[in-house]
């Protein structure tokens, strides 16, 4: 059984929704992070001791990494791929 087959345009208007949701993904991250309550002096003292970080900085590093290493080259290459196809989808 083969599937049909879609055109260039119309998968460049799926990609664009799909960049849009993840750009909201992104700026919702942005908003929890920005949420999460900043450490105190005394206890990045004791995260230095104790070498385990509280909740909040355990979730802010967490959020920092996935948006910097994981959704920031995401979002760049997809964009990079929809602008190099944009004349192919015009022509198919």
């Amino acid at each position: 059984m083969t599937r049909p087959q879609g055109t260039v345009a119309e998968a460049r208007r799926h990609l664009h929704r799909v960049l849009e949701q993840l750009e909201a993904a992104r700026w919702q991250l942005l908003g929890i992070r920005q949420s999460l309550p900043e450490p105190s002096a005394e206890r990045v003292r004791q995260a230095d001791v104790n070498d385990e970080p509280d909740a909040a900085t355990e979730l802010r590093t967490t959020i920092d990494c996935v948006l910097e290493d994981d959704l920031k080259p995401a979002l760049k290459d997809l964009q990079e791929a929809l602008a190099s196809t944009g004349a192919e989808a015009e022509e198919s």
